[in-house]
């Protein structure tokens, strides 16, 4: 996975397929992700890349590091460049840069698809509404809660925790946080004693957790980490102290490296997003709008702006999530094509992203 991430991920990469002999409708594939160090984004990359195979395109990968204006920087050489029925699948990196991002994918005739970070006033119906297919997402409320709920359970519903957050203007932080609080409203004898903002980074979580370690002593019983980085790097911090799987930490995203420390049981859960299936069907459902396979004005807005499915990875199911493998002949575009919501658990609800 590791040699994966870098071939596809080293500044903007290309992966160019055979032209076939019959014309392309879909001019190039852009995907634009959050990070160049990240197993779900390297997961989305080969579910994009599995799509845009299968339509016999381009696919480039922009990288932002979760920096939107760099981002933004980074389309416009794109865009400037002409991106005429091109593919544009984007995580804006905060709630800061959709708008700009669809604007400037409508300026140049793309077909766009946002990810994660959609403020909740604009939607794809309503905010350059022939260019912004649609936003796909997961239930950040629900990942926040069921961990939040591992966590009190571990505990038997009495203790102290503390909890590392991602970047502020960003829906799934703000979003997993609220679950963490839902559930802590349902088991009030667990305590949460701070919570510290970590920017989704693992050198940060690890430093976070060293000095409430310093700071709390044995009064810190678990660890609630709104990501896999972060979450890897408080167990990084309880190791320096001897109380991996001691003091019980949880994640989300569902990276290897985690459900491995679940396994080993120096983590409690994390929550598994399935970057493969998200990039798969962000590259279909945008390309579909080129060829011309849906027509954007007929849809339900249940069918532009919803969550997909996920699912708590403890030490029950551990074993069965990291040996599962993808088989690419699945995800063409022909066979998604069948059904390009199979995967939509739902419609986001009004006010999921303030």
């Amino acid at each position: 996975m590791k040699k994966l991430m870098t071939a596809l991920i080293a500044g903007v990469a290309t992966i160019a397929f055979a032209a076939s002999a019959a014309a392309n409708d879909v001019s190039g594939v852009y995907l634009g992700v959050g990070s160049a160090s990240s197993e779900y984004w390297a997961a989305y990359i080969a579910g994009g890349t599995a799509v845009a195979k299968s339509l016999d395109t381009e696919v480039k990968v922009i990288p932002s590091e979760f920096d939107g204006q760099k981002l933004l920087e980074q389309f416009g050489a794109v865009f400037a460049a002409g991106c005429e029925d091109c593919v544009v699948t984007v995580d804006p990196s905060s709630n800061a840069f959709t708008k700009a991002m669809v604007e400037r994918a409508d300026a140049a005739g793309a077909k766009y698809v946002n990810l994660w970070n959609r403020p909740d006033e604009i939607h794809p119906w309503d905010t350059a509404p022939n260019t912004w297919v649609a936003n796909i997402s997961f239930d950040g409320v629900d990942s926040g809660y069921q961990n939040g709920m591992a966590l009190c359970k571990a505990l038997n519903g009495k203790g102290n925790i503390v909890a590392l957050n991602g970047i502020p203007d960003n829906p799934p932080a703000k979003q997993r946080i609220a679950g963490l609080h839902k559930a802590l409203q349902e088991c009030p004898g667990v305590k949460l004693l701070d919570t510290q903002v970590g920017n989704w980074d693992q050198t940060q979580g690890q430093s976070i957790t060293r000095a409430w370690l310093a700071k709390y002593g044995n009064d810190l019983n678990g660890v609630f980490s709104a990501n896999d980085g972060m979450a890897l790097g408080a167990v990084a911090a309880l190791r320096e102290k001897g109380l991996a799987g001691k003091i019980p930490v949880t994640g989300s995203d569902g990276s290897s490296d985690v459900i491995k420390l679940i396994e080993k049981g120096e983590m409690l859960s994390t929550m598994y997003v399935d970057g493969y299936v998200q990039g798969a069907y962000a590259v279909a459902i945008a390309a579909a709008a080129v060829k011309g396979d849906i027509k954007l004005d007929e849809l339900k807005q249940s069918q532009r702006d919803f969550y997909l499915s996920q699912t708590l990875v403890t030490k029950d199911n551990a074993a069965s999530i990291l040996s599962a493998k993808k088989d690419a002949s699945l995800f063409t575009y022909d066979t998604l094509k069948k059904n390009f919501w199979a995967v939509s658990v739902g419609q986001i609800p009004a006010g999921a992203n303030k």
